[in-house]
């Protein structure tokens, strides 16, 4: 694999992680709701997703995928499910005060569900899919990969896609902070799980 190679594909893997779609929306909501830590957590799991799909690229899984279609349409229900729940309890919690031992509490669950619902989100993207599955192999000869040019693939995605999402994460977190009065806050908090049950919606009804 060369240099040229690898930096085409980096490209267009930004564009597409710089596009915005259900991933964005998702950490940008995430971020005004529960904060940049959060966020960066849904962020690994919708980096974890994207390495598995070069994995079914890298070891020839692309006509499993195509065979188990169905399976991919659950996983994105579940996805939508997860968006639309994580959502819901975003604006209720808006409508009400949590003690700080709750919050504390509630923290650990709060991130997995983070990281869970990033993962499968990735997992039931069709761009994703057709990015791994289809797209990359124009720019990367997978059947001549070798463990260093495999690494460095991993290496492009988990940077790219990573900084990528975090950037907006970040800007997300930040502006929700310039905005952190209560009256602020509530809305902020109500504004964003609306968004998340948007994509969620969007997620579930598109094929």
């Amino acid at each position: 694999m060369t240099l040229e190679s690898l930096v085409a594909m980096a490209a267009a893997l930004a564009i597409l992680a710089i596009t915005p779609g259900p991933g964005v929306l998702a950490v940008i909501s995430r971020a005004v709701g529960h904060g940049f830590a959060d966020a960066a957590v849904m962020t690994l799991g919708i980096v974890l997703g994207d390495l598995v799909f070069f994995t079914a690229a890298l070891t020839g899984w692309a006509a499993v995928a195509q065979a188990f279609g169905g399976v991919f349409e659950a996983v994105r229900l579940i996805a939508a499910l997860a968006l639309l729940a994580m959502g819901a309890r975003m604006v209720r919690a808006s409508f009400r005060r949590e003690t700080a031992a709750a919050h504390a509490t509630q923290l650990g669950s709060v991130k997995r569900r983070a990281f869970a619902s990033g993962f499968l989100l990735t997992l039931g993207n069709p761009k994703a899919i057709l990015f791994y599955l289809a797209f990359l192999p124009t720019f990367v000869d997978l059947a001549r990969m070798d463990a260093v040019d495999a690494l460095a693939v991993v290496a492009v995605i988990v940077a790219v896609v990573g900084s990528v999402l975090l950037g907006y994460a970040a800007l997300a977190a930040r502006a929700a902070r310039c905005l952190s009065r209560p009256a602020f806050a509530r809305w902020m908090l109500r504004g964003a799980g609306a968004l998340l049950i948007g994509t969620g919606a969007a997620v579930a009804v598109r094929s």
